[in-house]
């Protein structure tokens, strides 16, 4: 089945912490809190006493005195909601899957588009915002790109990290990504290519408090490769249009949850803040999750302790898309419906032993299966692909594993205690560790060796 109108979530955390999306297109955002910064600060450098031998008295004098005149305090400026900035600036790869053309001079898919009018970047957003149903896209205003390409600094960029961040001084734009990202995992916020922001330049050296609302131009912020450190910083408050050839966008995603009657077609299920620890469930309470890269991955923690990681959401009817990567001797399950104790329908990771089989968690089930079918199709030590639908107030539930059918099950009963019909989405890390001779009774010291891990990526759930 293919999914459509759909964004694909991928969400993971940077290596700064920041939580990360991707969506249909391929295109990334680094979720930007909220917060504050001092906008337009400016203390112009000039030579102090004893730093040239061939100035006098005099010249200092002269050079503080036509220096302090243009020294400014700055402002307050407050980003109050939360937002989502592209990682990167948009590629030529995704332009031209959106508009099926290439305006860029210099070629090639993984370099940032260019060439780009602020009105072409519109008619972009425009046509985006037309295949996402669940979110809105745009381009950031100048305060929200600078607090974002600050990433938490209170001064300009330094030297140094202008040398390792920013794509500068260069013949031609260099592969997305190619330096080293800011604070925030943002890349190439200075250098590549001049990016436009939302806001009308007000033909000054820096913002008005208020954004202009009257101008011919809109700013541009950042530098391009051509440029020199000079551009290269935060503060550049430039207008277009540019160069042409040199200049390119980042965009803005932002959720349409205000919509009235709004419901998405999707859920992101690995955004950290949509999930949480049970704190009830037998399996244990304090299971390692690890948010990377697009990858989740959980281990015990400590060895012999194991949990269960929940979707806030719960869900009814849906289908789960999850590829799973697991190491041998360690046992995980998907839980299907899950209360927050982890009473739940599962299909069973565990290799060796009976990985996609269907049994109850917390419960006897009328109809378990068994993926019979799964050596078919199996790929060991690798990311296996796996679709479940579920449906029904009496669960119709059915299991495709790298799209081989293993089983097609309808329940005669609701098996759930109190008959609930719907439940949240986990994932499972096994207990083992016997700490009492009475727990040798049921010893699963066994089921996961010291060091075992299992990954989950690209995660895409449907409601039906």
């Amino acid at each position: 089945m293919r999914f459509t109108l759909l964004i694909l979530i991928l969400i993971s955390l940077s290596s700064s912490g920041q939580q990360t999306i991707k969506n249909k297109t391929g295109i990334e955002f680094i979720l930007i809190k909220p917060g504050s910064f001092t906008y337009g600060k400016f203390d112009p450098p000039y030579p102090k006493i004893g730093e040239n031998k061939n100035f006098t008295s005099k010249d200092y004098n002269c050079a503080e005195k036509l220096a302090k005149p243009d020294a400014r305090r700055g402002f307050i400026v407050k980003i109050s909601k939360p937002f989502y900035m592209g990682k990167y600036e948009v590629t030529q790869e995704q332009w031209k899957k959106v508009m099926n053309s290439n305006p860029s001079y210099f070629k090639g898919d993984d370099l940032p588009v260019a060439n780009v009018t602020w009105n072409d970047a519109q008619e972009f957003i425009k046509k985006l915002n037309e295949t996402d149903t669940g979110h809105s896209y745009r381009l950031p205003g100048e305060f929200e790109w600078e607090y974002a390409a600050r990433a938490g600094a209170r001064d300009d960029i330094a030297w140094e990290d202008i040398r390792e961040q920013a794509q500068i001084g260069g013949s031609s734009p260099e592969k997305a990504g190619s330096k080293k990202p800011n604070a925030w995992g943002l890349y190439d916020m200075l250098g590549n290519v001049w990016e436009w922001t939302g806001d009308l330049y007000n033909e000054k050296i820096f913002a008005s408090k208020k954004p202009s609302e009257k101008g011919n131009e809109h700013v541009l912020k950042g530098a391009s490769f051509a440029g020199d450190v000079k551009n290269a910083t935060y503060m550049t408050h430039a207008g277009g249009p540019g160069n042409g050839w040199d200049v390119g966008f980042r965009i803005v995603m932002e959720a349409k949850n205000n919509q009235k009657n709004f419901k998405p077609a999707t859920t992101s299920m690995f955004e950290p803040d949509g999930w949480h620890v049970s704190r009830t469930t037998h399996q244990g309470t304090t299971p390692y999750v690890q948010f990377g890269n697009g990858i989740i991955t959980l281990k015990q923690n400590p060895y012999g302790q194991g949990g269960v990681l929940l979707s806030n959401k719960k869900y009814r009817d849906f289908e789960l898309s999850v590829e799973v990567k697991l190491d041998s001797f360690c046992n995980s399950g998907i839980f299907l419906r899950s209360s927050e104790s982890g009473q739940a329908y599962q299909v069973e990771l565990s290799e060796p032993g009976g990985t996609g089989n269907l049994f109850g968690e917390m419960m006897k089930i009328s109809q378990p299966a068994e993926a019979i079918n799964k050596n078919k199709v199996w790929k060991p030590g690798d990311w296996n692909l796996f679709r479940i639908r579920m449906t029904g107030e009496v669960p119709h539930i059915t299991l495709w594993i790298n799209g081989e059918l293993m089983w097609d099950v309808t329940q005669p009963k609701n098996d759930f205690t109190a008959g609930a019909t719907e439940g949240m989405i986990g994932f499972q890390t096994h207990w083992s560790a016997t700490y009492s001779p009475a727990a040798k009774a049921f010893d699963m010291s066994d089921s996961w060796k010291p060091g075992a891990e299992i990954k989950f990526r690209n995660v895409v759930i449907k409601e039906l």
